[in-house]
This record gives C-alpha cells, structure tokens and sequence, in this order.
C-alpha cells in the first residue's frame, strides 16, 4: 500500500472544504478591501455577477469532490488528486494569511 493511500483521506477531505471556504472568504475580503483581485477570470466575472454565485462555485466544487471521492478512492489517481488539492489549498491560505497580516502590519 502506497503512502498516500495511510493518509488521513476522511479529515484531509474536511479540511479541503474548510480550506475551500476559508479561500472564498479571504479572497472576498481581500477584494472589498482593495489589496487583492482575483486572478482567474472566470471566478472573477463570477465575483462581479453576483456574490453568490462566486460562493457557490468556489463550494460546489469541493463539495463535488468530497461527494465523489467514496465512490472513486479505490483509484490510485483520486488520492493523488485528493492530496494535491489539499496541499494546493493549504498553500493558498498560508498565502491569504500572509497577506492580511501585512496589510495590518501597514495599517497601523
């Protein structure tokens, strides 16, 4: 059994969602805030049509995963996925996290 098959997919899966949320919600911040703008044009046109629009993409698609994942996990490619969007979104909070705290560290 491969490494990444003894990972704690149930949680790492949780904490994708988490993380998913945690993104919308920084980037949303950011955005009204004017220290960010949101990179993907997609989910940009999206921000500017409606919020929840944006909101409901950016947790529908992990939700999808989540929803997905019990019936694919005997697929070695669906672990690797699951793995590498959890790290990616662990990465981009601690990317979000960085940038608010320079924008305190500049506002005051």
């Amino acid at each position: 059994m491969s490494v990444i098959h003894r990972l704690p997919m149930r949680a790492m899966l949780m904490w994708l969602f988490f993380f998913s949320l945690t993104d919308a919600v920084f980037t949303d911040i950011g955005i009204r805030l004017n220290l960010i703008t949101e990179m993907n044009p997609f989910v940009s046109w999206l921000y500017d049509w409606h919020f929840a629009a944006y909101y409901g993409i950016k947790l529908i698609l992990p939700l999808l995963f989540l929803l997905l994942f019990p019936q694919l996990k005997s697929r070695q490619w669906m672990h690797v996925s699951a793995v590498a969007l959890f790290l990616l979104y662990l990465f981009v909070n601690l990317y979000h996290l960085l940038w608010v705290t320079l924008a305190l560290i500049q506002a005051h």
